[in-house]
């Protein structure tokens, strides 16, 4: 039987939750933004603000995984899910992303490809909005005018960037409709090092209308780089979309195909934005 109740959020995001246990651990920082949950919530009432994030972490104990969530309004919107980095042997962690968007109500059902599902129903109350400028600082960027030149998701793609702020929150991608008939497609976006080991993993459904400016967000409040340092974004899908790219453009890196230059003959980036906290 579920149990059920309220979990609120206070003000200034001074209580936040993970299986009912406080996150008081985590700093005063852009995280209090995030209202964080786990299988613990099942079936729980929960309290948001408008604009404030949401993060359920599932996990799965032996075989199958969590599905694509249903919401029953507008009032919330989901965002992508993420896995962390380090998995348990048990099965797959799953951190679903949302943001409350207006005032009302929405239940969130997760179905669960091998048993039952998970759900929380979220109110969103009448308030001030939470900003999104302390934890979505923009930080990285190819501006250079896209001329038409992409290339496919299927093969290893890779763009080198180095941010300039402590937290990368979140990664906006310029894709391009490759293969036209399809209404959306898979995509997966990864952050790597400098020595190539996977940092983070993000996946979402993105459809053919916002393709132009897909927007990936990781989960935990973000990731902690270190500025200056070189990272780069891997992009993978199947054939529906490409990733726009420039000869030249953004300075502090460059495009890669399959270990290789994009164009033996000249350097190249793709486009992309990167969002930070301080």
């Amino acid at each position: 039987m579920l149990k059920r109740g309220w979990v609120s959020l206070l003000a200034a995001g001074s209580l936040l939750f993970s299986g009912g246990m406080g996150r008081q651990d985590r700093p005063a920082s852009a995280e209090q933004q995030v209202l964080f949950l786990t299988d613990a919530n099942d079936g729980q009432r929960v309290a948001a603000a408008p604009g404030q994030r949401i993060e359920i972490s599932l996990a799965t104990v032996g075989p199958g995984s969590y599905e694509t969530p249903e919401i029953s309004s507008e009032a919330v919107r989901f965002w992508n899910v993420a896995w962390p980095k380090l998995e348990t042997p048990g099965g797959p962690t799953q951190i679903y992303m949302f943001q409350a968007k207006s005032e009302g109500e929405a239940e969130i059902r997760i179905p669960h490809e091998g048993h039952g599902s998970f759900s929380v129903t979220v109110e969103v109350e009448a308030g001030e909005r939470k900003a999104m400028d302390a934890w979505m600082l923009a930080d990285q960027a190819n501006n250079a005018k896209w001329k038409g030149a992409w290339t496919n998701l299927v093969n290893d793609v890779r763009q080198t960037f180095r941010p300039s702020m402590p937290k990368l929150t979140a990664v906006e991608v310029n894709l391009a409709v490759g293969n036209a008939g399809l209404e959306e497609e898979e995509v997966t976006l990864r952050v790597l090092n400098a020595a190539g080991e996977v940092l983070a993993t993000v996946s979402r459904r993105v459809r053919v209308g916002e393709s132009g400016h897909a927007l990936f967000v990781l989960p935990e409040g973000g990731l902690t780089v270190i500025p200056g340092e070189f990272y780069s974004i891997r992009l993978s899908g199947e054939y529906l979309f490409g990733w726009k790219y420039v000869v030249g453009g953004y300075e502090d890196g460059e495009a890669s195909f399959n270990g290789r230059p994009l164009l033996p003959d000249a350097r190249t980036t793709f486009l992309f934005r990167t969002f930070g906290a301080k």
